[in-house]
């Protein structure tokens, strides 16, 4: 599952985007074009990552760019479904501290 993918719907008022793959420094540049487009018109935003299965430093600036666009425009960013590896990597350069997580869509869709 190292093809990298982005897929998003709608789940009522939330979009939700699901990312597959290695987000990496040469797919995380996709990612991040990707969500700018979204934030546009989507101000709430559920990033599921169940099937990431790498994340650099470039991934990590993708989410925090999103989550700032989405706060200064009063949404919000929520993660689902995150991978131990990919838990470690948000936690080690202090993401969790200011992005909610949760083990399912349907929970973070219902935290907004």
């Amino acid at each position: 599952m190292d093809n990298f993918s982005i897929q998003h719907e709608h789940n009522g008022n939330v979009m939700v985007v699901t990312v597959s793959g290695r987000v990496d420094s040469v797919t995380a540049a996709t990612l991040d074009a990707e969500l700018a487009k979204i934030i546009q018109e989507n101000k709430k935003i559920v990033l599921d990552l169940k099937d990431v299965v790498y994340l650099s430093s470039a991934g990590v600036r993708a989410i925090v760019r999103v989550s700032q666009s989405a706060q200064k425009s009063q949404g919000g960013v929520k993660l689902a479904r995150i991978p131990n590896s990919v838990m470690e990597v948000l936690e080690n350069v202090g993401m969790m501290e200011v992005l909610n997580s949760y083990p399912s869509i349907d929970d973070a869709v219902a935290n907004f």
